[in-house]
């Protein structure tokens, strides 16, 4: 009997909000101090674009995590050059990445919250519960290591899809679900 997945580029997109066409940001790649002139609508925009449709409390929480932390790492005028923030706002979905601001992007997603656990509590909401949530991240941690889920990330969020780490990941990600879902 086949089961269904929830696969990484459907993760990404409920972690990140991201797809579209690829835009040229500013140099991103150096930690700053806080984008002190970031309207609460660009902090509460990113939140949202994190969180997703119907965050949970965790959500939320992340989102406002990430939210400062982007703004600790770029400007907000770099967001918008990147096609991230439009007419002062945080547009609905952001467009691919150039690979520094995506690389950016996952130091801040990857400080607020873990991954691994990020992508078990999808696939056992994904499966209404049939993955067992410890059983599935313990198998991802053994089958990737925290170097190999950046890149794959910083691939999907740059629009590189056909790299080795992402089909790593991508697959990863099928064998535990497999693993952990006792049906």
């Amino acid at each position: 009997m086949p089961r269904t997945v929830l696969a990484v580029p459907l993760l990404a997109l409920l972690l990140t909000g991201c797809s579209g066409d690829s835009a040229t940001p500013g140099s991103s790649g150096a930690t700053r101090s806080s984008d002190a002139s970031a309207a609460p609508e660009v902090r509460a925009g990113l939140a949202a674009l994190y969180a997703g449709d119907r965050p949970g409390e965790e959500d939320t929480r992340n989102g406002e995590c990430f939210a400062d932390a982007l703004l600790d790492r770029v400007s907000t005028a770099e967001l918008e050059e990147a096609g991230v923030v439009v007419g002062g706002q945080v547009a609905a979905t952001s467009p691919e990445l150039e690979p520094d601001l995506a690389e950016t992007w996952v130091d801040a997603m990857f400080s607020c919250m873990d991954f691994v656990e990020e992508s078990a509590r999808a696939q056992v909401a994904f499966t209404k519960g049939a993955v067992d949530w410890r059983e599935y991240a313990a198998c991802l941690r053994a089958e990737l290591d925290e170097d190999a889920v950046r890149a794959a990330v910083v691939g999907m969020l740059s629009g590189d899809w056909r790299t080795p780490e992402v089909a790593a990941l991508t697959d990863a990600q099928a064998e535990c679900s497999a693993e952990a879902d006792p049906r």
